[in-house]
């Protein structure tokens, strides 16, 4: 099944490799589109920063004087297509694809050639309104390293998530990242989230990966 997986996105990344300048020429005849700015990039599904252990994004009400460290988001009906970095386009540049049932994030860089060349894909699958899979890959050429992850999805009665199991590898195949689990529990209208995995001293240890505001207040 993460062969499948790992075969599916990495023909994405190949079927889009090239794809920077097609992309742009259309980004650049939407209209009327909505900008945010912020510190990093938007997330392009729910808890993206939380389970990778990242502060969330700062958004700002106005455009800032310094474009150092900014990320600017174009959004058309509510729906982000479009980020890339303020100071240079090189650095970054991420075109988000709304399909049916799934969704498409591209990021390109440039590469030590001065060329625009695609270096992450995420793949999102969705099952009617929530998630079923989420898959991400990401290659440099430069290095020739490749890493590649997988998140399944199952939900509670309500359709709250309950559980995401996480596999893949870090830099090469050899590099087989040991199962993680995060696991959902939800608190009076907050949200906690655990996280289980196998460690180097091989035991299995759940931690507290994530906990909501008010639920942080309940605690104290």
């Amino acid at each position: 099944m993460i062969e499948k997986d790992y075969e599916m996105i990495v023909k994405i990344f190949e079927d889009y490799s090239s794809s920077y300048n097609v992309l742009h020429h259309q980004v650049e005849e939407v209209e009327n589109e909505t900008i945010i700015w912020s510190n990093s990039y938007l997330e392009i599904y729910p808890y993206q920063y939380e389970l990778n252990q990242l502060p969330k994004p700062k958004i700002y009400k106005k455009e800032p004087k310094s474009k150092e460290g900014i990320i600017v988001n174009k959004l058309k009906n509510n729906e982000l297509y479009f980020s890339y970095n303020a100071e240079n386009k090189g650095w970054g540049s991420s075109f988000i694809i709304n399909e049916t049932e799934k969704k498409i994030c591209l990021r390109f860089r440039s590469n030590r050639a001065g060329e625009m060349v695609l270096s992450q894909v995420y793949y999102i699958i969705y099952e009617g309104s929530v998630i079923e899979k989420r898959l991400f890959y990401t290659r440099d050429d430069d290095t020739n390293e490749e890493t590649f992850m997988v998140d399944r999805y199952s939900y509670n009665d309500n359709s709250t998530v309950h559980t995401i199991i996480r596999d893949g590898f870090f830099g090469e195949k050899i590099k087989i990242l040991s199962t993680r689990t995060f696991r959902f529990e939800y608190v009076n209208g907050d949200v906690l989230i655990y996280s289980k995995q196998l460690k180097k001293n091989l035991k299995v240890v759940e931690d507290l990966l994530y906990t909501s505001r008010k639920a942080k207040k309940n605690k104290q």
